[in-house]
């Protein structure tokens, strides 16, 4: 497993630095999206410590190589907004045992393919082709946060299209014809999108896996023997609900993109 020596030269190395309110006994880092801490104190490899969202979040996504330990403990990290019943900050222990692990860790907590997103956004704010309207629609369409994860959500009862997982926080509205290539008014098309966990959102945006048109799931040979066990799917996962002729005809492009 990896020290918090080599922890905190990987977080320095990808432009992270320890907060001005950082601890004596702990290094702060802000990701963006979470706040992580490195123990400087007690056992070596039990150092770096996220709260209950992070956790739940890794948990789900299942990362190889990514350890995480069993039950909570209690911190003085008041960023943490979870409690014991005593009144401490909860937080939870992770590891890993390499560093190509905690660059995935890294990478699934802040999502470091925002380049190509900010690019995206000030394309469509600065197009003369859409109202101010329409731009706002394209753009938190774009993110993610607009009618077209709404609409997923609906079209799947809020659940993720394979596993049926309803946890909001672990979902993303993916699009089956990438974003680039698609029109404006298939970019916001319903159909040509799944709601999927985020691991599974990784994989399908990857073209490692891809549907049938009765929705059996497909693996790459890239995800190896034991695939289903990788992505921690059972062996008989598949949509949870019928494609539409429209989702079909999507899917049709993204299966014959199948690494």
């Amino acid at each position: 497993m990896l020290t918090k020596d080599a922890i905190k030269r990987r977080l320095t190395e990808r432009g992270y630095d320890r907060t001005s309110t950082s601890r004596q006994y702990a290094d702060e880092y802000d990701l963006g999206p979470c706040v992580i801490f490195i123990r400087t104190i007690k056992r070596q490899h039990r150092v770096l410590v996220v709260d209950r969202p992070t956790h739940d979040f890794l948990a789900a996504l299942k990362l190889p190589g990514v350890i995480l330990a069993d039950g909570c403990m209690n911190t003085g990290f008041r960023t943490f907004e979870e409690k014991s019943p005593g009144g401490s900050n909860v937080g939870f222990f992770v590891n890993f045992e390499t560093l190509s692990a905690f660059d995935s860790f890294i990478t699934a907590l802040t999502e470091e393919e925002e380049d190509t997103l900010s690019s995206d956004v000030e394309a469509i704010a600065n197009s003369p082709s859409f109202t101010a309207t329409e731009k706002q629609t394209m753009i938190q369409a774009r993110v993610g946060q607009g009618a077209f994860r709404a609409g997923l959500i609906k079209l799947w009862g809020g659940k993720c299209a394979v596993t049926g997982v309803a946890v909001q926080e672990l979902l993303r509205a993916s699009h089956v014809k990438p974003w680039a290539s698609s029109t404006d008014k298939e970019r916001l098309d319903i159909h040509n999108g799944l709601l999927l966990v985020a691991n599974l959102d990784a994989a399908f945006d990857k073209h490692l896996i891809s549907f049938t048109d009765s929705g059996e799931m497909l693996l790459s040979d890239a995800l190896g023997a034991d695939g289903r066990a990788v992505l921690g799917v059972s062996s008989d996962a598949r949509l949870l609900k019928p494609l539409t002729p429209q989702q079909k005809a999507y899917l049709t492009e993204h299966r014959s993109r199948l690494r």
